[in-house]
């Protein structure tokens, strides 16, 4: 996890586009169909609040499926990115700090560092993971300001501001609680309710109250500068409508969002912490205006050529096109309304290259018991304490199992955690590659075999190596994930039927025996890469077992993978099983 930084950001632009003109975005082409002449891809993360420890529920939905996607890139050679970041500004940060009587600047310190930490700890192939305060992303963010200013999408307006005498300032959305207006849920924050999902604006929620004193504030005016969101209706709509990568429940969603009508959106906020507006004195941005562009700056600051990853070059007519780039974020369904709507507006909004995502990956909740994870209530199963019971990659197993792309939620609980474990990762890739190199080892003096005149059922088993890897490469670049385990699942299924039908452990026939061993191992060498996206910790341990010194590429599968002679050393046991009573204590530790 790469954290370079370059103190300067160069911003270099293709042709300056009319912002006047009302642009088509056009993506009727999957990622998918493109991936062949795409070159740059920068994958981000929905970036980590930096308010609290990272929990089970946290990975599912974004950091796991996003690496995995990472991965399998750059098994195919592409250059790719993944990026990723503290989120630091907010009042929610503000709020924290002030209760544990910290500045917000150590507060965010403290779990940049622990997620940075337990990210690595989980395999997480992050090429940066920077920070929304870092000095790129200011520059980048007062860029994208002046530049969306003067193309004319951000103007200036007065109004009522929710202001506690008691505390003597002004309450930003996450300081106040409240009725939503449009679902009359209680205990909403005032810019945004995650009951219905729909964004406020400020001033509008009702039952207001001060979150610090509990006192009920009073309004006064204030000036604040507004992105005109409502300008891109027909654009946003059209985008939505063209990109093939979308998911079409997401899209519907979206959708009907626009429908309803789209308000402008405030980006100030009356506080000391965060991006300040030029100009405006005690005034930043709105977290969700700096936030998604440290995607940018994280790009930016991990390499010079952040702008092949994030700009398209127009044609001779002015229209941009697919010229090798692609941009993919993955997120969780709490956030669609600003990756969905702010975000690809402020894209349009720029000019200069900048385009919306290709795709936006978009995953549901991970629930403990039918309950959502709550630290308040202890009802969570922390990174920390999980990683200090089991290998990272249980946890990336199990996640990417239960996990299809869709906005459907799952739920956790620690006897199905040992089910998905014990019954499919240690009975089924477990037992066959300690069986094969078993054999390996005691038949062949654990050397590869040469194999002869192989018959029907080796050449079979050999060419089902290249349709799985066929298969598997077109569900995961169609974020397919756990359909592609799936897939390699039924491929280790039929190895070892292979291997149960060849009994080489009984047959006297020694080419016989030596075909099965080396058709085997090729099938461990397969697994070593068709796996490696989804563990690679225990992909790599297998690696310097069977000899691979670098990693190969997803192309390899094509070829005969271990050659004959190659000596297999130092293996063991991958995988463990998960004792009964391991589950039965660590379902007692829960909080009832």
């Amino acid at each position: 996890m790469s954290n370079e930084n370059h103190s300067t950001l160069a911003f270099s632009f293709y042709k300056k586009e009319n912002p006047g003109e009302e642009k088509k975005y056009n993506c009727n082409t999957t990622l998918a169909s493109r991936i062949n002449s795409l070159e740059y891809i920068v994958v981000t993360a929905a970036l980590p609040y930096a308010n609290g420890p990272l929990h089970l529920g946290h990975i599912r939905s974004t950091y796991l499926p996003a690496d995995i996607y990472a991965r399998f890139l750059r098994l195919l050679r592409k250059r790719v990115r993944y990026v990723c970041a503290s989120d630091e500004h907010g009042t929610p940060i503000v709020a924290a700090a002030e209760k544990e009587g910290k500045s917000p600047v150590a507060f965010t310190n403290h779990y940049h560092e622990k997620d940075k930490q337990e990210f690595a700890a989980l395999g997480f192939s992050m090429d940066i993971f920077h920070r929304t305060s870092s000095n790129e992303n200011i520059e980048m963010t007062r860029f994208f300001y002046s530049e969306l200013k003067k193309n004319g999408h951000i103007y200036e307006k007065e109004i009522e501001q929710f202001f506690c005498e008691k505390c003597a300032r002004y309450l930003p959305d996450r300081f106040i609680v409240g009725t939503c207006p449009k679902c009359n849920a209680n205990g909403q924050y005032s810019d945004y309710c995650e009951a219905c999902g729909s964004s406020m604006l400020a001033g509008e929620i009702q039952s207001p109250k001060c979150i610090v004193c509990k006192s009920v504030p009073e309004t006064r005016k204030t000036s604040h500068e507004f992105f005109k969101l409502s300008k891109f209706s027909s654009q946003l709509k059209q985008w939505l409508e063209t990109n093939q990568n979308l998911q079409s429940e997401v899209v519907n969603y979206v959708k009907d969002w626009i429908t309803k009508g789209l308000d402008d959106w405030d980006i100030t906020r009356d506080l000391d912490w965060g991006v300040k507006i030029p100009g405006r004195k005690g005034q930043v941005f709105y977290v969700w205006f700096d936030a998604p562009i440290e995607y940018v700056s994280a790009t930016a600051a991990q390499t010079d050529e952040w702008d092949r990853y994030w700009l398209r070059k127009p044609d001779e007519y002015g229209n941009s096109y697919y010229n090798e780039n692609a941009i993919v974020h993955f997120i969780g369904k709490d956030i669609i309304y600003h990756h969905f709507l702010f975000w690809p507006a402020m894209l349009m909004g720029m000019g200069r290259g900048f385009h919306p995502p290709d795709n936006i990956a978009v995953r549901g909740y991970l629930n403990l018991e039918g309950r959502k994870f709550s630290k308040s209530k202890g009802w969570l199963v922390s990174l920390e304490d999980f990683l200090k019971e089991f290998p990272a990659d249980y946890l990336r197993y199990y996640e990417t199992a239960v996990t299809p792309h869709t906005v459907s939620d799952a739920d956790f609980t620690w006897p199905d955690f040992q089910a998905k474990i014990n019954n499919e990762l240690v009975a089924n890739i477990g037992n066959y590659i300690n069986r094969v190199l078993t054999l390996c080892s005691r038949n062949c003096s654990s050397l590869i075999p040469i194999a002869k005149n192989m018959d029907n059922e080796d050449i079979k088993m050999l060419e089902e190596i290249k349709i799985t890897a066929k298969e598997v490469k077109a569900r995961i670049l169609n974020f397919q994930f756990k359909e592609a385990l799936e897939r390699n699942m039924a491929f280790c299924m039929a190895l070892n039927r292979y291997l149960s039908s060849k009994q080489p452990w009984k047959e006297k026939d020694v080419v016989k025996n030596n075909n099965c061993i080396y058709v085997a191992m090729q099938g461990v060498a397969a697994l070593s890469i068709l796996m490696y996206p989804f563990l690679p910790f225990s992909m790599e341990r297998l690696h310097k077992v069977i000899g691979v010194t670098e990693l190969v590429s997803w192309n390899d599968l094509d070829k005969e993978l271990i050659r004959s002679g190659v000596r297999i050393t130092g293996f063991g046991i991958l995988f463990e099983k998960i004792a009964d009573e391991k589950i039965k204590e660590l379902e007692g530790r829960l909080k009832r």
